[in-house]
């Protein structure tokens, strides 16, 4: 069918049922026109839309959960905390550092406290020594690397001459411990 059998057969249909199916019949095209350019195009998009809701949605159910995640980690922490029995052991390998690197302790003194509310117990030590100052900073670094449950809570030096090498420290340690 050509052009001019079309605007033939166009004219026929308008002088047989009139200008309003001639209407109708243009609107019908326009209507199927759109139908197949925009929303065609608007179900795609829909489509790829969705697709991106599903792919966020997977990726926050992988995310983990913060307040799963904290509590997770002080679950690790809790249980890698030595037991009461290990407290003697720390202590131990505090004075083999000390005595291997010079650092002559004093008697010390040493305290359970307990927090409470929460499941450890800290054990806190306060240790005069006497050694350089060098001595003294290998000693401290030594006993953080060897005891991970253990923290420095205070130090404070104090030379009695100007000139002299030893230096007097107060060193406060905190050995945290599993809790009953």
């Amino acid at each position: 069918m050509t052009l001019q059998h079309l605007l033939a057969w166009m004219r026929f249909q308008r002088y047989r049922h009139g200008w309003l199916a001639v209407l109708g019949l243009a609107l019908f095209i326009g209507a199927l026109g759109l139908q197949f350019l925009g929303v065609e195009q608007m179900h795609t998009r829909l489509a790829e839309l969705r697709a991106e809701a599903a792919a966020q949605r997977q990726q926050d159910a992988q995310r983990p959960d913060p307040d799963d995640t904290a509590r997770q980690r002080r679950a690790a922490f809790d249980d890698s905390l030595p037991g009461s029995a290990g407290a003697l052991d720390a202590i131990e390998v505090v004075h083999r550092i000390a005595l291997a690197n010079g650092v002559k302790l004093a008697t010390g003194e040493y305290r359970l406290v307990r927090d409470g509310g929460t499941k450890v117990q800290r054990y806190q030590i306060t240790l005069p020594a006497r050694a350089s100052y060098p001595q003294l900073r290998a000693w401290l670094a030594e006993v953080m690397n060897a005891v991970p449950a253990m923290a420095l809570n205070d130090i404070g030096f104090q030379r009695e001459e100007v000139g002299s090498e030893s230096v007097q420290a107060n060193v406060r340690f905190s050995l945290f411990l599993r809790g009953p």
